[in-house]
């Protein structure tokens, strides 16, 4: 004859509550708001009276499946749920938050869209590459500042030869 299995003890019996995880909640209810303002603003594109499909069909779609997916994740940020890395990832979630970085990556764009009018779509461009190599820990500045003045460069050719775009010249005005 075989044993009897003891009841399960209490601590286990009992579901666990999981804590909120506040970022979890903050991205969930920006995609959630970001879908619905594609949707909103969706709405208000206009069309003629005997167009089936118009241009706003795929923002629309866009925003609703946005606004789904923001609320999915805020149900399950609300319930507990955490957005944890994959095992592949060589990270460490408990790692202390590295806040340099971004910041330099937001005051790169913010003094490169700032001169983006006065010196230009290159200069303007070439800022904001360069602090992005920077923040992601290229240290190189020379060999950085050639590349982005390249890359800012080669992306206004295509912009306003390839595509027809007009992007602003600003001290090189006649020279491109």
């Amino acid at each position: 004859m075989s044993e009897p299995v003891p009841p399960p003890s209490p601590e286990f019996s009992r579901p666990m509550r999981r804590r909120l995880s506040v970022p979890d909640l903050v991205v969930a209810l920006a995609i959630l708001a970001l879908g619905l303002a594609v949707w909103l603003s969706a709405r208000g594109i206009t069309t003629g009276a005997n167009v089936q499909v118009g241009p706003g069909i795929f923002p629309t779609v866009v925003g609703i499946l946005l606004s789904v997916l923001g609320a999915v994740l805020t149900i399950g940020a609300l319930r507990g749920d955490r957005a944890e890395p994959a095992t592949e990832e060589d990270t460490d979630p408990n790692a202390p938050v590295n806040h340099v970085s971004p910041l330099t990556i937001l005051g790169g764009f913010a003094l490169g869209t700032a001169l983006l009018n006065p010196l230009g779509f290159v200069i303007g461009g070439a800022i904001m590459f360069t602090s992005v190599a920077w923040a992601f820990g290229e240290r190189r500045l020379g060999l950085v500042v050639i590349a982005a003045l390249i890359l800012a460069l080669v992306t206004y050719l295509v912009f306003t030869r390839g595509l027809g775009l007009p992007l602003p010249q600003g001290i090189f005005r006649g020279v491109l």
